[in-house]
């Protein structure tokens, strides 16, 4: 770990991770890890608010049954011992900033047991570097299976996913969260109707819970772009880190580090930077490095990390019209507003 207040240049960090050293990354970050079901607060005008955070907790303690050892009383070793069963799995469907994250990490932090928390974009990188069977044999060795944002962008990750139901350890419980619906999944980014079958596996693998809430960020008027008319560079030059290094790069530099790099290995950039000063952002010509770029900031978001942006362009300007309109529209959507909360932008 670098000490605070060093500088670091990102093209130097080492992408040599294992891949035993990505799944152990695969927890919450800052930005989540002191998540509790009780400093979640449900918003009392949403009823489903309050009840999926008594579910989850509820679920949790039956999970932790499964390794409890039994209190013997008298002749109960003539007894068999009772059957561990596990929960149903919990796909919580919900729309932005209602606390569907926090939620899920609270759950991560409240066992103890072999667990992995991930992102569906994440899980995605890694069915496509390791393979489908390898995944599942390493998904199948956990308790507990956390997996946030859940979306199926095309009929290929459609049926990778109902391998990976039908196959992971029936033992393993996962829980996702998504702003889709499992009877929704796919619709508007493929012809869904071709895997009305697949589909169907896919939604009856969970109980589906619905939640309903405002976005806590426009509740609080927390939406507003954080314009900044000081120095970019003397903005560098003052920033002070707490307890990792600051970095500044020019976005070129970055999208080559970007391309030269598996994402699932991304997490060592803000692992390892508290702040990152991108230097002349620009729009995004291929919707590949869109989506490196995107998972960078869902990395970034997780850990927390301040960006410092410098462009002349507007954050409605990084995404073409037919970028927001592919399959890929909600992800892209939801780095506009991460960057929106972490970043102070400058101009050019």
């Amino acid at each position: 770990m670098t000490s605070a207040g060093n500088y670091i240049d990102i093209s130097k960090l080492s992408f040599n991770v294992s891949i035993e050293e990505c799944f152990a990354n695969l927890k919450p970050h800052p930005k989540f890890s002191g998540c509790t079901f009780d400093n979640y607060i449900p918003d009392e005008n949403y009823p489903s608010q309050h009840y999926i955070k008594n579910l989850l907790k509820e679920t949790a303690e039956i999970m932790k049954k499964k390794y409890e050892k039994p209190v013997k009383k008298g002749f109960s070793f003539f007894k068999p011992k009772p059957v561990f069963q596990k929960p149903l799995n919990i796909y919580i469907d919900g729309s932005y900033g209602i606390g569907k994250t926090h939620l899920l990490s609270a759950t991560y932090n409240m066992t103890d047991m072999k667990k992995a928390f991930m992102s569906f974009s994440e899980m995605n990188y890694f069915f496509h570097y390791l393979g489908v069977e390898k995944c599942i044999e390493e998904f199948s060795k956990l308790d507990l299976l956390l997996v946030d944002e859940f979306e199926l962008d095309d009929p290929a990750m459609c049926l990778i996913m109902v391998r990976f139901f039908k196959e992971v350890n029936k033992d393993t419980l996962i829980v996702t969260t998504s702003n889709t619906l499992p009877t929704e999944l796919g619709k508007l980014r493929f012809q869904v109707d071709r895997f009305e079958k697949e589909m169907g596996v896919i939604a009856s693998s969970f109980k589906t819970v619905v939640v309903e809430g405002e976005d806590y960020r426009k509740k609080h008027k927390a939406w507003k772009r954080n314009v900044s008319t000081e120095s970019f560079f003397d903005a560098f030059t003052n920033c002070i880190c707490e307890s990792k290094a600051k970095s500044r790069t020019d976005f070129d530099k970055l999208m080559k580090i970007l391309e030269d790099n598996h994402p699932f290995r991304y997490f060592m950039i803000p692992s390892n930077c508290e702040a990152i000063f991108i230097d002349g952002l620009l729009p995004f010509k291929e919707l590949n490095s869109a989506l490196r770029f995107n998972h960078l900031i869902d990395h970034c978001y997780y850990y927390n990390t301040k960006l410092f942006i410098k462009s002349e362009y507007e954050l409605k300007d990084l995404f073409s019209a037919a970028m927001l309109e592919s399959p890929f529209e909600k992800k892209l959507k939801r780095c506009l507003s991460r960057l929106d909360e972490l970043a102070v932008f400058y101009r050019s």
